[in-house]
């Protein structure tokens, strides 16, 4: 399994040699729990499942997300966001939002 692991680093441009033993470590669990090599069925079958679980509720209960339906999967394959990340992401909608009423492509640079 290690072998296994060393391979994947080093074909996404990774340094095994470099890691952390522990960094190493959850690689390989990640790997051996099939969540990196089964990445778009896991996403693929939660996004239905909750689009199907989505159609079935009644109109006052919570809706479904990705993330409810595949629970701690979630952050293997969508990683949280950093602080920056999350201020880059809010600006971006500001500027869509802006961009949407006419006439104001000269105020948004």
């Amino acid at each position: 399994m290690r072998l296994q692991t060393r391979a994947y680093v080093l074909a996404h441009g990774g340094d095994p040699d470099a890691m952390s033993e522990d960094d190493f470590r959850l690689v390989m669990v990640s790997y051996a729990d099939g969540i990196i090599g089964n990445k778009k069925i896991i996403s693929t079958l939660g996004s239905l499942t909750a689009g199907v679980f989505n159609y079935l509720r009644s109109d006052k209960s919570k809706a479904y997300s990705l993330e409810d339906i595949i629970g701690s999967a979630h952050e293997y394959i969508y990683p949280p966001l950093t602080e920056e990340q999350k201020q880059q992401e809010v600006n971006q909608r500001l500027k869509t939002f802006m961009a949407s009423q006419r006439g104001s492509e000269a105020y948004i640079k």
